[in-house]
């Protein structure tokens, strides 16, 4: 028998099991969200692009601007570039505007998605300087909704460190800015004190959130940021979208950040299922093949890995090259270079015939099911 008749029989039974007991729809058991004030657009999916790489390694601009319609049509409402460790640390200053104004130029006229562009740097004064690139770029393209995200200061050292890097953020951005909680194991997360502080300062700045502070401590921080509403507007989770359904339920996270866009459809619907308290009782059997589809063992993982295969497979990516740092290691936190973090070197996703086979089942599983809901 194979999976999908196996899933299919199990859709079937549970249902014949509901007719046969009478048994009402299930009932959501998902906390009640407060209005968070702030634009209400910068909640949900905000799956964070991977930078796609030509052959020689140079950005492909192109298939960049297909990764943001991909996200938008799969029903995210914002999609983020360029977030991720390949794209922070490894990418100029140029190619990073380059890639700004590309996305830009893809989202325009979309009012269902918000581009949210990624500046970060070692100290405030890099981050500063890209910010302004976006402010710029994006007084050219009023007809595209643009949002910033930005995480603490790789160099910093104390709090006061991250509130000053901030605070520079605070003067010059127009628009909203999610910040990320986490940026290394040397670099204290802004407290949610301070994270309080600067939304009341900045109110139509701040008060958006990507909450990703290790362990349980990351929930009990989620549910102090969301009782600071309407001065705190977005708390989203991370971690690659696990616990995401705990912490929507138990915490009042309203969306997610992570490198995982190539789920786009099932995020989407997952969201969709969530801002409707699960009316079809499908949330859970969504949540569990999100799962299955970014948890496959001894694939090439990380947060590009073997999802780069994917956005090939669905044209959306030419390749699965990547740059990668030319030495690195796997912390909690993801991969971090050891030694200049500047320095890059070409990778290249490659599968078995077997692993192919088995991720394309999975792939067509997660659009059937979509179709089928």
């Amino acid at each position: 028998m194979q999976r999908r008749d196996f899933l299919s029989l199990g859709f079937a039974a549970a249902a014949l099991a509901g007719c046969a007991t009478n048994a009402s729809a299930k009932k959501t058991t998902a906390v009640e969200k407060a209005p968070g004030g702030g634009d209400p657009r910068m909640r949900g999916p905000f799956p964070i692009l991977s930078t796609p790489y030509n052959e020689d390694g140079s950005v492909d601009y192109e298939s960049l601007a297909r990764g943001c319609v991909f996200t938008a049509d799969g029903g995210c409402p914002g999609v983020i570039w360029c977030q991720s460790n390949d794209a922070v640390d490894l990418l100029t200053f140029e190619e990073k505007v380059k890639g700004y104004e590309v996305c830009m130029q893809a989202l325009q006229d979309r009012t269902d998605c918000v581009c949210c562009l990624g500046c970060n740097g070692p100290t405030w004064e890099q981050m500063v300087k890209e910010a302004k690139a976006v402010e710029a770029l994006a007084a050219r393209y009023p007809r595209t909704k643009v949002a910033i995200i930005s995480r603490p200061p790789d160099t910093g050292k104390t709090l006061d460190d991250v509130r000053a890097y901030f605070e520079k953020l605070g003067e010059v951005a127009k628009r909203p800015v999610i910040i990320q909680t986490v940026v290394n194991s040397t670099c204290p997360s802004p407290t949610v004190e301070m994270l309080v502080d600067l939304a009341r300062k900045w109110p139509e700045v701040f008060g958006y959130i990507k909450e990703e502070s290790g362990g349980a401590q990351a929930n009990d921080r989620m549910k102090a940021e969301n009782a600071a509403k309407p001065v705190i507007h977005t708390v989203f989770s991370a971690w690659g979208g696990w616990q995401w359904l705990h912490q929507s339920r138990r915490c009042g996270s309203e969306g997610l950040i992570t490198e995982r866009c190539a789920y786009a459809p099932l995020l989407g619907y997952i969201w969709r299922q969530m801002e409707d308290r699960d009316p079809k009782g499908t949330l859970t059997a969504a949540y569990a093949l999100l799962r299955l589809l970014i948890d496959q063992r001894n694939y090439p993982g990380g947060l590009r890995g073997y999802s780069l295969y994917y956005l090939q497979r669905q044209g959306v990516f030419k390749t699965t090259v990547s740059r990668e740092y030319l030495k690195s290691e796997k912390k909690e936190q993801g991969t971090v270079a050891v030694g200049d973090n500047r320095k890059w070197k070409l990778s290249t996703v490659t599968l078995t015939d077997d692993q192919k086979a088995e991720l394309d089942e999975c792939y067509d599983d997660m659009l059937r099911f979509i179709r089928e809901h």
